[in-house]
């Protein structure tokens, strides 16, 4: 079976290096622990050319944080899209907020940009463009937009850190942004982990409070905070795998080239694509295409695992039943509910296995079974 997503053959080829930064934390220094997140948290600031890294204990965790950081009015609105992970819409609830829904962009699977304008309303405070499955939202036209209605945006970058939108990595163009390094990302840790990114000395100081109970001095609590902290030993980790995540955003996005070469001579199947260099870092590679369950079962009987990254819309999810929350269109994204489907797409895929799934895919479209 060609596994979906392998963490293995990666930590195969990094088995010295990590275990030589688990075994450098040094047990015996108090003071280790912390020094461990300080490193990785300016490493990371630096890859990201932000200002402040705060490190937290998930992806969720993050994006909670930075919308609370903002103090924002509770039962304010904020603007995201339809389709997309559940954490997304549940943490701006737990931030006290509404998350608004809006439509995917004809032919995109992130945000439509008129969409978000005309869901904006007097009671809108924050947008949340999540760029999904790696691939950028136009975050100049996000942040004109923004800007013309005095918006803050919190990027969502848990599937795309590296990607760019006009040159700019994403995640330094909102007041802050939320990073993930759950197992099944492409910068992970062993087990969880998550960060926010922000250029806002003033934010990133109430975040470090507001991670740690909000507390401000010995035992002296000015705001609801929570416990969140990125384990020091998943820090040391995520320090040896940084400087090779360039390297293996370039192999995905080979990966993905070589499967659109072969899926091109399918023409029922839409392949993502990048609307300009750099947008995408293919976390997912995900196709759309009508027989999608059919195509699916295929692969499974041909030994390859496959996701349905996602089968609901988030405004139909039942946690989120009975909040009269506001969807307001997705015609678009209710047909990438039904069609889409993830290929595995990592870079420690061999080039005769992406060869393999790709004409397993043809294969079940040549024959309609």
């Amino acid at each position: 079976m060609i596994p979906f997503h392998s963490n293995s053959r990666q930590h195969a080829d990094l088995s010295e290096a990590l275990a030589q930064a688990l075994h450098g934390v040094d047990l015996k220094d108090d003071s280790a622990f912390a020094h461990q997140l300080e490193k990785f948290e300016q490493k990371l600031a630096d890859y990201c050319q932000v200002e402040s890294v705060v490190s937290v204990a998930s992806g969720s965790d993050a994006l909670v944080l930075a919308l609370r950081a903002l103090n924002l009015p509770p039962g304010s609105e904020v603007i995201t899209c339809d389709f997309g992970f559940y954490a997304t819409a549940a943490s701006i609830i737990m931030a006290d907020l509404i998350p608004v829904f809006v439509d995917t962009a004809p032919g995109r699977m992130t945000m439509d940009l008129d969409a978000v304008r005309a869901a904006i309303s007097p009671r809108t405070a924050a947008i949340v463009p999540v760029h999904l499955f790696g691939e950028a939202v136009a975050m100049p036209a996000l942040q004109k937009l923004a800007s013309e209605h005095s918006l803050a945006i919190v990027e969502d970058v848990a599937q795309a850190l590296g990607a760019t939108s006009n040159g700019q990595l994403v995640g330094s163009f909102g007041v802050a942004a939320a990073v993930s390094f759950n197992w099944s990302k492409h910068l992970s840790s062993f087990s969880n982990g998550g960060a926010i990114l922000t250029n806002d000395a003033g934010l990133a100081n109430r975040l470090r409070s507001l991670r740690s109970y909000g507390n401000e001095g010995t035992f002296h609590h000015t705001a609801l905070g929570i416990n969140s902290k990125l384990n020091p030993f998943e820090a040391a980790l995520l320090s040896v795998k940084l400087p090779y995540l360039d390297g293996w955003i370039g192999r995905r996005r080979e990966v993905a080239d070589r499967y659109t070469s072969i899926l091109s001579q399918a023409p029922q199947i839409i392949t993502p694509s990048m609307v300009e260099p750099g947008a995408h870092v293919f976390h997912k590679y995900t196709i759309r295409i009508p027989d999608r369950d059919g195509l699916r079962k295929y692969l499974k009987d041909s030994s390859v695992s496959t996701l349905v990254c996602y089968p609901h819309l988030l405004h139909t999810q039942p946690a989120f039943a009975g909040r009269g929350l506001r969807a307001e269109s997705f015609d678009h994204a209710s047909r990438l509910v039904d069609e889409v489907l993830s290929l595995p797409v990592y870079p420690e895929l061999m080039d005769t296995e992406i060869d393999f799934i790709g004409e397993a895919v043809l294969a079940h479209v040549r024959t309609g079974h």
